[in-house]
């Protein structure tokens, strides 16, 4: 007798289409920012005019912006030759193919249907394309039409923090698709000669401090994941003076932080001394200036004693960006810990507000005004100390990528016969003698007079020994 075909319960077909499901490949790369480090600051986190993508899609407190969003998606298919309408028709079927693979980018469930979340991509797709070609120096189209946003400069810097989040992107293949679907109907050649990348470095340019000619020598073939992840490659060093771990995967931040929350030190994450203490044992800092291209802040470099160290430019949105680039390379288990490394350093060089006075006066520390408190130590250099310091504070690191350096500074030789360190270390002592002998001995009338004749007492008494014993040796 033929034995029943069996049928699983449902439940059991269930457990199997969830495990299905598993077996895709995970392209996850918009993150929501893990609760410890918001609760450092909340502010550099979260969007302030504008939703870019699901997780902030409902937020009522940003929906006035969507009428700036759809203007200027109406501007960008204004610049069309053909009829738009076919054109919009055309990046919706493009962008539709692509609902699947936009999903799966997402770390939580997207609550949109197909034809929503689409719409959502096409509005926040093209606001971001006009508005990098508007704020681009290459477009002249810009010149005809008047523009609504680019004139207000506070805008366009909260624009740069908000498009910065890793909260608030999409992915970038979908940028690129609108690109490429629209520039083919654009007779504007200065469009068609510039990529999404670049045209998203020119946007972001005040704020990270950036000249037209390091985004120049940008490779053509710079990508990423979104906009946040094309500001992280663009950091990444591609010469083989790149430091050791630049290139390595990483763990996720859930398999680095103890019970407490706080970030294991297993290993070396920065220098055992400050920049005061470093320049006591004879260390010397150096700006690295490339006379060919202008280099990277994270392009450190240590030979004999010198640290060189390209020039960091502090804007008001640096600290918001550092903080969601710390925040994307916590969260993905693909992406190397080079930002984190780098602040990481920072924080053990910068232990007061005289430590980056130090570095400021080198020109290895350049600032406008951070938009903080002006500091009770220090200023505006204790602000800065303080900034690098409370970016570390929840953050784990997991394989240093200067930790060749850090070692190789640390165990810094101590013999005397070094004369590189010995020379270096007596100009530190006569600075620090110039700084403290005028406020010491010179401060009023009567400590000068006072230190005059300690003086001229101790050369009397270094003369009368003298003949007196020349004396002495003369009669015998």
């Amino acid at each position: 007798m033929k034995e029943a075909e069996h049928k699983p319960a449902e439940w059991i077909l269930r457990i199997n289409n969830s495990l299905a499901e598993v077996e895709k490949p995970s392209k996850m790369s918009i993150y929501k920012v893990p609760n410890k480090l918001v609760k450092i600051k909340e502010d550099a986190y979260t969007p302030i005019i504008v939703s870019i993508g699901p997780f902030h899609h409902h937020n009522k407190e940003l929906q006035a912006f969507n009428e700036n969003k759809r203007r200027y998606m109406l501007l960008l298919f204004m610049r069309i030759s053909k009829p738009a309408l076919l054109i919009l028709e055309k990046c919706a079927i493009a962008i539709l193919a692509l609902e699947g693979d936009v999903r799966r980018c997402y770390s939580e469930t997207i609550d949109l249907d197909n034809h929503q979340l689409v719409e959502m991509l096409l509005v926040d797709g093209c606001f971001i394309l006009e508005l990098f070609l508007r704020h681009s120096n290459i477009d002249k189209y810009k010149d005809k039409v008047a523009n609504p946003i680019i004139n207000n400069a506070r805008t366009v810097v909260t624009l740069q923090h908000d498009l910065a989040l890793l909260e608030n992107q999409i992915p970038f293949f979908v940028l690129q698709k609108l690109f490429d679907t629209i520039r083919e109907h654009i007779p504007q050649t200065s469009f068609t000669e510039h990529n999404v990348a670049k045209l998203a470095l020119l946007f972001f340019k005040s704020a990270l401090g950036l000249s037209d000619q390091a985004i120049q020598s940008t490779s053509l073939e710079l990508s990423g994941e979104h906009l946040l992840d094309i500001l992280h490659n663009f950091y990444l060093p591609t010469s083989d003076e790149s430091p050791e771990n630049m290139h390595k995967s990483h763990l996720p931040i859930s398999d680095n932080i103890n019970d407490d929350g706080d970030r294991q030190a297993s290993q070396t994450t920065g220098f055992k001394n400050c920049v005061t203490g470093l320049l006591q044992a004879g260390i010397q800092f150096q700006p690295n200036i490339n006379v060919d291209a202008e280099e990277i802040f994270l392009h450190i470099k240590y030979l004999k004693g010198v640290i060189k160290m390209p020039a960091l430019r502090i804007h008001k949105a640096t600290e918001s960006i550092f903080r969601n680039l710390i925040a994307f390379e916590q969260c993905s288990i693909v992406t190397t810990h080079c930002i984190t490394s780098y602040v990481f350093l920072m924080s053990s060089l910068l232990s007061s507000s005289h430590d980056a006075e130090i570095l400021h006066h080198k020109n290895i520390i350049k600032y406008d005004l951070i938009g903080g408190s002006s500091g009770s130590d220090g200023g505006i250099h204790g602000d800065i100390a303080a900034l690098f310091k409370s970016m570390c504070d929840r953050v784990v690191l997991k394989d240093c990528c200067f930790s060749k350096l850090c070692k190789e500074v640390n165990n810094y030789p101590k013999s005397w016969f070094d004369w590189c360190r010995l020379i270096a270390i007596v100009k530190v002592k006569c600075r620090g003698y110039a700084i403290v002998l005028p406020s010491k001995y010179f401060a009023t009338p009567w400590t000068t007079m006072s230190l005059i004749a300690a003086v001229m007492i101790l050369v009397f008494t270094a003369m009368q020994t003298y003949y007196s014993t020349s004396t002495y040796y003369r009669q015998y």
